[in-house]
């Protein structure tokens, strides 16, 4: 069955932000580390700080905190206004698929998927 599957992808001056990067930051989140963010996406750490770094230039924002590692070991962890930017990307991923799935049904109806296949 043909279904659509968008890809949203934020930009500026380049793109910077996009579902790997949104995972990037959720990871981090969860583990408190980016470099068991990166290793769970079997992402190399330096990629990892590259999307990290271009995603804080162009939103022109931090968007994690970080704490460098010592006797009682560092941590990564979303801002508030990285939460409230990664929250809205889910959700407006969430609305552009849903609008994209009903487009989609307006052009590729039942009857019309079988004709094109």
């Amino acid at each position: 069955m043909i279904q659509p599957k968008t890809k949203l992808i934020l930009r500026n001056e380049e793109d910077f932000f996009g579902p790997g990067t949104a995972e990037l930051f959720r990871k981090t989140q969860e583990y408190g580390s980016i470099r068991m963010a990166a290793e769970s996406m079997h992402m190399s750490y330096s990629k990892a700080q590259k999307l990290i770094i271009r995603a804080e230039k162009e939103s022109e924002f931090p968007i994690l905190i970080r704490k460098a590692g010592g006797k009682n070991g560092g941590y990564s962890e979303l801002t508030a206004e990285g939460k409230e930017f990664l929250r809205h990307y889910y959700v407006m991923r969430k609305e552009v698929q849903a609008a994209t799935d009903a487009i989609f049904k307006k052009h590729f109806s039942d009857n019309t998927e079988s004709k094109i296949i």
